[in-house]
């Protein structure tokens, strides 16, 4: 019995674990990880790296951080540092010197040209003449996305877009067809299912030494339509549209002419449809008039619900409607257009 204690005995030491100070043979730059937020900062930016290791002890790591030429941070796990970057085109560099618990030196450099990306959007929809504003991306229409640089060489002088590198994603998913060199312009044709649309271009110096990174989120709308009133002498009164209560007076008719925006099409005739209704009842079978001459009956006085629906023939989600009221046969100065 004293036998198998003793063997027991002498398994349980020989199992005991022994601890020593193993020194890393050949630390290199790569078994030092460096993170920078944000990747590609811009100009007079908050800018934070940070240093990890999976193959030393990267908090008992003796870390120097120098900015510039100038030592701005020192010290034992000291692992993070943040600074400001500077303008476009002015180049920051940031050493970072790392000495480990093993007594090994290993040191990096990392440099940050700040570029600018600006990233527009442009949608194939129609707006009635003398319309000033943008035309806006409604459901099932085409966009088009373009980026315009402001990254510098050496020199200080912006290199021109067509000889840059483009990398689009649409959806957090790359556009590998539509990326590439001198490609700073990237369309999308949305199908009928809507959805809004996030956008995002890198773009790159050919030798990758520069880059700069934009993102967009476009969410389609949906068309809509304006009544004006059309004048005998004047044409059509684009300045004001008509208000929901239009009061005619004692005057025989009004034209009124109902403009579609933001539709799909190149023209207001093209696969456009106009139902007018007065007081919900369709006036005739004919879909093609944007414009409708409104009589009231000699010596009635009342109103009518005027109203429109306006249907793309070619673009199932794109459908707008609109209505007023029409009052006649009494004026009140307060409803007058």
């Amino acid at each position: 019995m004293k036998r198998a204690i003793f063997i027991l005995f002498a398994l349980s030491l020989s199992l005991t674990p022994v601890f020593v100070n193993a020194q890393i043979p050949g630390l290199s730059k790569s078994d030092i990880s460096i993170s920078m937020t944000p990747e590609n900062p811009g100009p007079n930016q908050t800018v934070l790296v940070s240093v990890t290791s999976f193959i030393t002890n990267i908090n008992a790591a003796k870390i120097t951080w120098v900015l510039n030429g100038k030592v701005a941070k020192s010290g034992t796990g000291v692992k993070t540092f943040s600074f400001t970057s500077g303008n476009i085109g002015v180049t920051t560099t940031l050493g970072i010197t790392v000495v480990t618990s093993e007594g090994q030196t290993i040191q990096n450099t990392i440099r940050i040209k700040p570029s600018t990306v600006d990233l527009v959007w442009q949608s194939e929809s129609y707006t009635p003449p003398f319309y000033k504003g943008k035309a806006l991306f409604s459901l099932q229409n085409k966009i088009t996305f373009i980026a315009i640089p402001h990254i510098t060489n050496g020199s200080g002088v912006e290199i021109s877009p067509k000889n840059l590198v483009y990398k689009w994603s649409k959806n957090g998913s790359v556009d590998d067809a539509n990326s590439g060199f001198g490609k700073n312009a990237f369309t999308v044709i949305p199908t009928v299912i809507a959805r809004p649309l996030d956008i995002t271009v890198e773009v790159t110096s050919q030798d990758s030494s520069l880059s700069g990174t934009a993102t967009l989120h476009a969410d389609p709308g949906d068309p809509m339509v304006l009544f004006y009133k059309k004048d005998p002498l004047y044409g059509i009164e684009f300045q004001k549209t008509l208000s929901y209560t239009v009061d005619i007076g004692d005057e025989k008719e009004i034209a009124v002419v109902a403009e579609p925006y933001f539709f799909g099409t190149v023209s207001p005739s093209d696969s456009l449809t106009y139902k007018w209704k007065i007081n919900g009842v369709a006036i005739d079978s004919d879909t093609s008039q944007m414009a409708r001459v409104f009589r009231p009956t000699t010596g009635t006085i009342g109103t009518s619900n005027i109203s429109i629906q306006i249907e793309n023939l070619n673009k199932i989600l794109q459908l707008a409607n609109q209505n007023f009221i029409l009052k006649f046969g009494v004026k009140d100065d307060s409803t007058a257009l």
